[in-house]
């Protein structure tokens, strides 16, 4: 209630019945109400865990896929790796960091590994 600005002395007047009962039929499953109210499992129940771990068990299966099949072609044939399903709010290629071209040549890699020491 705190972004809205209301308090329960507000209840009867500028904060109605309705709107307090509505307020807390929508609170986030991790909220410390729905916690104390529907035990530790109240996190389980979130309309957005779903649809999460679906993702995460079709992306699982399109990893398993394609390791299956990659197995068993030759290495030029191989299809590409899949890419995750995207989630709202995740960046996809946020984990992704390229450093450098190619391999650092022997004679440069203690420079490099050991910062110019």
């Amino acid at each position: 209630m705190c972004r809205t600005r209301f308090t329960l002395d507000d209840l009867g007047g500028a904060l109605t019945e309705a709107s307090l009962l509505d307020f807390l039929a929508y609170l986030p499953p991790d909220c410390a109400l729905r916690r104390e109210t529907e035990g530790e499992d109240a996190l389980w129940q979130s309309p957005y865990l779903v649809p999460q771990l679906l993702a995460r068990i079709s992306d699982t299966l399109d990893v398993f896929q394609w390791a299956f099949i990659a197995s068993k072609v030759e290495k030029g044939k191989r299809p590409p790796v899949p890419r995750p399903i995207p989630r709202p709010g995740v960046d996809p290629d946020a984990g992704a960091r390229r450093i450098g071209r190619g391999p650092i040549p022997i004679e440069d890699f203690d420079d490099w590994y050991y910062g110019g020491e």
